[in-house]
């Protein structure tokens, strides 16, 4: 008897010696790696709320459509840290026309950030916050494609329930998925559960890596959710984090990393690289005697230079290219704003919001409208209030012309205006959204 049990005793000990010698589950890691750089994102932003009124006729005859009235609201998602000063990217629809946008991280600390660019296209944007110290950053897997079947795990904050984690695979790839106008041709598919309020959030692999940022779910079935590709992911940040982006620095390099080489995806002709000899398809092996194979690291070196700096790419055919840096010159946003929409527009002021009679908001007055130009085609006319150009709220010209840049003729931009029409002795303002195509 006593046999016996020294026997099973000893079996037990084995069994949880055995267990702690098992190696740590793959997909524990992979979130215990990836936890710290996932956000929890809320918004204040303004919401239409459609109502019938004498007033409908007015509405339907600038914009096409019925009067709304604004309200307040929130909007719940997920977000990743990038870069480890406090840049973090989501998707565009959940910052889309946030005035005020909330971000909290995995030990609970709180801050209010700022939405840096935006792209509807790509359904992605960068937001900054002014971190205390250095954050957990994830790494992104940007030249490595994810196999059909490979197990990935999303992490996010569906329904406002913090860091939830779900496990499912790669269920398919480069799917067709439609959103309102935009079209997306690479998306991938997985059946770990989206849920609302993992949108912006990581899809990881095993390894701890970002494959995609979740961005949907099909509503009519189970088990079905997209995420746009890293790869998608980091070619927005080599565009955000360029010198011409952020540093207003002209170089005309765009950089892509291919099996694990950095190289030029695209060069700018006329641009000082361009005039250095440099070309599409010239692999880097290092800049500045550093070796990158991490955009936003290359990235991020590039934009603390300033105007007349070099920059040294030694390149695998044993050349060495010095580019000398040149100064981009100030954009006009008024400039650009006639230029693509036919409409000249200056910042409201208080003197002038009180001379017109209307509420003081920040925002642009537009003064006239080009005729024949897309925004006299969508009823733009003097005296309406632009207070938010492509979902984000204005804030400067300089910010204001930024944006303007990046937006290229046939792209369809969403403004909010405020239209102010005087009845009698009453003023009735109303804020609403109208898409116009630039030119």
């Amino acid at each position: 008897m006593k046999t016996g049990i020294v026997f099973l005793l000893s079996l037990v000990a084995s069994l949880s010696l055995c267990a702690q010698d098992l190696p740590p589950d793959p997909v524990v890691t992979a979130v215990q790696k990836v936890l710290p750089a996932v956000v929890n994102i809320s918004t204040e932003r303004l919401v239409q709320r459609g109502y019938r009124d004498p007033f409908d006729d007015f509405w339907r005859q600038f914009f096409g459509q019925p009067r709304r009235e604004p309200d307040g609201g929130q909007s719940l998602g997920s977000g990743v840290i990038v870069d480890e000063d406090g840049w973090i990217v989501t998707n565009f629809h959940v910052t889309r026309r946030a005035s005020k946008i909330h971000v909290v991280l995995t030990d609970g600390t709180q801050y209010d950030a700022q939405y840096i660019s935006g792209d509807e296209k790509n359904d992605l944007a960068l937001l900054k916050i002014d971190a205390k110290g250095p954050l957990t950053a994830v790494e992104i897997a940007s030249d490595r494609e994810p196999l059909l079947g490979e197990t990935v795990i999303a992490v996010g904050n569906p329904f406002g329930l913090d860091h939830t984690v779900t496990k499912g695979i790669i269920s398919a790839k480069d799917r067709k998925y439609t959103a309102g106008d935009v079209t997306f041709e690479d998306i991938l598919q997985t059946d770990a559960a989206i849920n609302p309020g993992n949108s912006g959030g990581p899809l990881i692999n095993v390894r701890g890596q970002l494959v995609g940022i979740n961005m949907a779910i099909l509503s009519q079935a189970e088990g079905i959710g997209f995420a746009i590709p890293a790869r998608r992911v980091a070619g927005m940040l080599g565009a955000w984090f360029s010198p011409e982006k952020r540093a207003r620095l002209w170089l005309g390099l765009r950089f892509e990393v291919k099996q694990g080489r950095l190289q030029i995806a695209d060069c700018q002709p006329g641009s000082p690289a361009a005039k250095a000899g440099l070309k599409a398809g010239d692999v880097v092996e290092s800049v500045d005697d550093q070796a990158f194979t991490d955009l936003l690291r290359l990235q991020r070196h590039l934009i603390r230079k300033k105007a007349g700096d070099e920059v040294r790419l030694a390149l695998a055919d044993k050349r060495t290219v010095p580019v000398k840096l040149a100064a981009l010159p100030k954009l006009s946003a008024t400039d650009l704003l006639w230029k693509k929409f036919g409409i000249a527009a200056q910042p409201l002021t208080r003197d002038l919001a009180e001379a017109l009679g209307v509420s003081f908001t920040q925002g642009l007055l537009v003064s006239d409208v080009r005729k024949e130009s897309p925004a006299a085609a969508a009823g733009f006319r003097r005296g309406i209030v632009i207070t938010h150009l492509g979902g984000e709220e204005f804030q400067s010209l300089d910010r204001l012309a930024e944006e303007l840049a990046d937006v290229k003729a046939g792209d369809s931009v969403t403004m909010v205006v405020l239209i102010s029409e005087r009845r009698g002795n009453f003023m009735m303002q109303q804020t609403t959204s109208v898409a116009v195509k630039a030119e």
